[in-house]
């Protein structure tokens, strides 16, 4: 899939010492989608993107993000 250069990133969640989760808005051929992807860190400190991700559009994200709390509830319970 084809994407303008054009990215806003939104957040980065550390999810180890050498990778993160991005979280941003970016164009994909006209629509702005939101897209989640790894990033590594290599030994010269630069982050660069991993071909690991997830392009998300307007229509789902809400209902994602509902999944993605309960799904965080629930872990949350089992752990008690």
């Amino acid at each position: 899939m084809a994407f303008d250069s054009h990215e806003r990133v939104i957040a980065s969640i550390q999810k180890s010492g050498r990778q993160q989760f991005r979280i941003s808005l970016k164009d994909f051929n006209g629509v702005t989608k939101a897209e989640i992807r790894v990033y590594e860190r290599h030994r010269d400190s630069d982050w660069e993107p991993t071909p690991r991700h997830i392009v998300i559009g307007r229509d789902y994200l809400l209902e994602l993000v509902e999944g993605l709390l309960e799904a965080s509830a629930l872990l949350k319970s089992e752990a008690a």
